[in-house]
């Protein structure tokens, strides 16, 4: 079954139904809400209880769901409401290296290829992993806005009219600010880059 049939099927459920078809989703999606929420707030605890608080909403809101969405936009924009007010409330602490807290895709190689360094496929797993740590730390400084659209788009791969539609802005807001998120990452990483040889 689809994601949009199973979700469905939640509207004229019972509870056990509903709790029986978004436990189907949560194995499909926990995680990749769970790296994508990290990616966002750099806090495994906090990535840990959002992830679940993103399901306990779908849950509860399992109902309101229409079917002109897609649910996986509908479920990334719970997740990303949640990770939002969660960086907002907090302060961010330092945690883990860009390598999620769970096996899925990091986005390390769309990240990469936005640098200039033509030779950092032949580098050592060690330096690889230094590379990707500075990578995440300059993705980190970003503000929030640009880090946002440059995850939703770059790493998590979504379009811009999926990505407009799980942030609330507009697609041409998404295009500009995606722009200027590249040339400010990049910006930032050219001095890790310069100082950075091969073998």
């Amino acid at each position: 079954m689809t994601d949009e049939n199973i979700i469905l099927a939640c509207k004229y459920g019972d509870d056990q139904t509903v709790r029986r078809c978004v436990e189907i989703l949560a194995k499909r999606y926990q995680t990749a809400i769970l790296n994508y929420i990290y990616k966002l707030t750099r806090d495994r605890e906090a990535a840990e209880d959002l992830t679940q608080e993103t399901f306990v909403r779908v849950f509860n809101k399992s109902r309101q769901f229409k079917s002109v969405a897609k649910f996986s936009t509908w479920l990334y924009r719970i997740a990303t409401n949640l990770a939002l007010n969660e960086i907002r409330d907090r302060k961010m602490r330092p945690s883990l290296s860009l390598y999620s807290p769970a096996e899925h895709k990091t986005g390390e190689g769309e990240l990469v290829s936005l640098l200039p360094a033509p030779d950092i496929q032949s580098e050592t797993d060690s330096q690889r992993r230094e590379l990707a740590r500075l990578i995440e730390d300059t993705l980190q400084s970003l503000p929030e806005k640009y880090r946002l659209v440059l995850v939703l788009c770059d790493i998590e791969g979504f379009s811009y009219e999926e990505a407009a539609h799980i942030s609330g802005m507009r697609v041409g807001t998404i295009g500009s600010r995606l722009s200027r998120a590249r040339r400010y990452f990049v910006d930032k990483f050219r001095p890790h880059i310069s100082g950075h040889t091969p073998p």
